[in-house]
């Protein structure tokens, strides 16, 4: 089916650009190079000042201190030089950074896509001056940022959301409001696959992060009780800060490392384990699928959504649950190739581009074919 091309612009607003990857905003940078694609105009917009919104109001003193701090550490003079290092945009994607609140020049016609929850009061109350339509990229929910009162609020704000886990759907749902789901896409050749896992050293992998809901104790207690129990295994850590003063000594730490790194350490690791209390549609595991690892993950929504029954599971909190699943997965490599294998071809059949004309749909009723959105009313 041929898409009518969008006559309107797509606005996509985040927070202040960051100097090294998010999962979030590649998920919404990915967006607007399948939207210009499409010959969809896009504007993506940085904004540090957006945290200044605490619920429906504006609180200039939330926002005044990151605004001021984006020229104190020099990061308006490295978006001059540097844009955003660790991605590269469709030449036709106006990418665009302030201190201060953006200064969005939408009409109707247009759509305004929100991204963060502190963005959804910004862009709901641009939708309402403007007559743009206006959506929320929903990819969590964002508790360690508002309440959840306020993270409601927030989503009733904008005309529509997109979700990109069932279980984001099941909160609006609750709330009596309507979703689309959308399931995260990944750029499949960017993840090529290694050797089959009986050919692979007994190495397991995971992100160590030091945001609490990623329970950083649980995946060192889950290291350290492996490589306790199991001498002939590799543990490897990865993350953006340095190196965790509570790590083994053990467990090999590789800090901040670039994507060909990364990809080569999938490639060539048995095992990717997860231990997070919650996710939104996890990305690293998907990831380190496509790339032939078989995954291990404490059993939550986020990891369930992007590897359905293609992983193995234990209870959020438990390290020791955790670290037998990992053994069970390293002593049965049949088992666990073929878990690989359902993986790699149901996450390679969805794509930015079919997503990004789902997408178009949404924020341009009448662009795209009904059956292709699952919505929720």
């Amino acid at each position: 089916m041929t898409i009518p091309q969008a006559t309107g612009r797509v606005h996509i607003v985040l927070l202040g650009v960051s100097a090294t990857p998010i999962g979030g905003y590649k998920v919404a940078y990915e967006y607007a190079n399948a939207l210009a694609r499409l010959g969809t105009p896009v504007t993506v917009w940085h904004s540090h000042a957006l945290v200044g919104f605490h619920g429906s109001k504006f609180s200039w003193s939330r926002a005044l201190r990151p605004a001021v701090g984006w020229w104190l550490r020099g990061a308006g003079v490295f978006w001059r030089k540097h844009g955003v290092p660790w991605f590269r945009f469709e030449p036709r994607v106006e990418v665009r950074a302030t201190a201060w609140l953006p200064p969005v020049r939408s009409r109707q016609g247009d759509a305004i896509l929100a991204t963060a929850v502190e963005t959804t009061p910004f862009v709901g109350r641009l939708g309402h001056k403007s007559g743009a339509r206006t959506a929320a990229l929903i990819q969590h929910f964002e508790t360690w940022a508002e309440e959840r009162s306020h993270i409601l609020h927030g989503w009733s704000q904008v005309d529509e959301r997109i979700v990109i886990a069932p279980w984001l759907q099941d909160l609006c749902d609750e709330a009596g409001m309507s979703s689309v789901y959308l399931p995260n896409a990944l750029e499949v050749p960017a993840f090529p696959p290694g050797p089959l896992l009986e050919e692979r050293p007994l190495r397991v992998l995971s992100l160590l992060s030091p945001h609490t809901y990623k329970r950083p104790d649980v995946v060192m207690a889950a290291l350290t009780a492996l490589i306790d129990d199991r001498r002939d295994v590799e543990a490897v850590a990865f993350g953006q800060t340095a190196r965790p003063d509570q790590l083994d000594g053990r467990i090999r730490y590789i800090q901040d490392p670039p994507h060909d790194t990364l990809t080569e350490l999938y490639r060539s690791s048995r095992v990717y384990m997860c231990g997070s209390d919650a996710e939104g549609w996890h990305l690293p595991p998907a990831e380190a699928s496509l790339s032939g690892a078989a995954v291990v993950s404490t059993d939550i929504g986020g990891v369930r959504a992007s590897m359905s029954d293609d992983a193995l599971y234990a209870p959020p909190g438990d390290p020791q649950a955790l670290a037998e699943q990992v053994m069970e997965a390293l002593d049965n490599p049949a088992a666990a190739q073929a878990r690989v294998d359902r993986a790699r071809k149901r996450l390679a059949s969805t794509s930015y581009e079919d997503n990004a004309k789902r997408l178009q749909g949404v924020l341009f009723p009448g662009t795209s074919s009904p059956q292709w959105l699952s919505t929720h009313l």
